[in-house]
């Protein structure tokens, strides 16, 4: 099956030492799992506190594996005094279709602050919020937020959509007059695609994946 997983290491790893200690993580994936992709993502400042940092060293991963190899993996970097948070995440394809939308008219109101990141319970089940790059030849995704409350990450999505039609310039493609029916399209569909100008290669597409928490 295949998974996603992100591990936060110490911020306070020491620069002659951090790349020693993500080759450690990269290993243990690669014994445990097959790992199609790895990014080094840096230093990232937290959207809450864990263990009283506010950043860490983020590292994800694109895997195949399955439950066993799974569940050693998360026991090794449970043990692990560098690691500060880690979770995997089923991640085999979704097959919701993608609303085509247009541009939008209406200037939004201001929406208050989230924090885009809570902490997550023993549930079965978590949703997740992703931005992806459509720049072709390759897609980057990103994830934004994740919660066990589906109308928080819509919360979080229709600021991060005020962001991207108004702050960055994108717009969307089928004529939606205001916020709401934009917000409308984005839950019957769980996707919204922002391009900029006529090219819609070049834009985001945000859409909120549910995944089972292992």
């Amino acid at each position: 099956m295949k998974y996603l997983a992100m591990v936060v290491l110490n911020p306070n790893i020491s620069k002659r030492k951090i790349d020693f200690i993500q080759g450690g993580i990269v290993s243990l994936f690669e014994q445990k799992s097959r790992v199609n992709k790895t990014y080094f993502l840096g230093k990232r400042k937290l959207d809450y506190p864990v263990k009283k940092f506010e950043e860490g060293y983020h590292i994800k991963f694109e895997i195949d594996s399955n439950e066993k190899k799974i569940a050693q993996i998360k026991n090794i970097l449970k043990s692990n005094s560098n690691v500060i948070f880690n979770f995997i995440v089923n991640n085999e394809a979704q097959k919701n279709t993608l609303p085509i939308l247009r541009k939008v008219r209406n200037p939004f109101k201001h929406s208050p602050k989230v924090n885009y990141f809570e902490p997550i319970s023993a549930s079965k089940k978590v949703y997740m919020l992703i931005s992806k790059n459509l720049k072709l030849p390759f897609s980057e995704s990103d994830i934004l937020a994740m919660s066990e409350d589906i109308d928080r990450l819509f919360e979080i999505a229709v600021k991060k959509i005020q962001e991207y039609v108004y702050v960055k310039g994108f717009h969307t493609v089928r004529e939606l007059k205001n916020m709401k029916d934009i917000e409308n399209e984005l839950r019957k569909y769980w996707k919204v695609q922002f391009t900029l100008g006529d090219n819609i290669n070049v834009g985001q597409e945000l859409l909120i994946q549910e995944k089972s928490m292992i």
